[in-house]
This record gives C-alpha cells, sequence and structure tokens, in this order.
C-alpha cells in the first residue's frame, strides 16, 4: 500500500486504485449481506422500502461525503442508486423467505 504522494509512477496509482477498488467491492458485499439480514425484521413489502429511512440516510452520507472534500450530489446519486438496487434484492429475499416458509 502506497500513499498517493509515494507513488512514483502511474503504474504505481493504477495498483493503488485497483486495490481500493477490490476493497469497495467487498464492502458493498458486505453491505448487502446486512440489508439481506434486515429482511427478516420487515413486517412486509412495503416496509423495506422506507423512504423516511432513505432520505435521513441520503442526508447523513451527504455530510459524510462534505467532511471528505467529495461532491455530496455525487455521493446522493451513488447512495441512491445503491439503495434502489438493494431495495429490489431485499424485497425480493423478502417474497422468498415468506414463501418459502
Amino acid at each position: 500500500m502506497k500513499r498517493p504522494a509515494e507513488c512514483t509512477s502511474l503504474a504505481d496509482v493504477r495498483t493503488e486504485i485497483d486495490r481500493l477498488d477490490a476493497e469497495l467491492l467487498r464492502t458493498l458485499a458486505e453491505r448487502r449481506h446486512y440489508v439481506l439480514a434486515a429482511a427478516p425484521f420487515k413486517s412486509s413489502p412495503a416496509a423495506v422500502a422506507d423512504p423516511a429511512r432513505v432520505q435521513a440516510m441520503i442526508a447523513v452520507r451527504r455530510g459524510w461525503a462534505a467532511e471528505q472534500g467529495l461532491n455530496p450530489d455525487m455521493v446522493e446519486s451513488l447512495f441512491r442508486l445503491l439503495v434502489e438496487h438493494f431495495v429490489a434484492e431485499e424485497q425480493a429475499h423478502f417474497q422468498s423467505t415468506r414463501t418459502m416458509g
């Protein structure tokens, strides 16, 4: 692992970006496991999509983005895409766990 200032070539920079991207994907996979773990705690498919929770979560992520020097609009777009995808996955998981048992 090299800090940005320690990179001495484009290859170094690309290696570190690849390392970070792999770490991001591992983190997304872990997040997905928690999303699916939430399904048994929900009472209905409608409870899976919780707009008030999404709004509150987005506001917090926008704050975190600003603290990290990232564009809050970009981070909001990213998290809205994640939430949309994971809600659909959680709804499917919710339905499959209810119909199986």
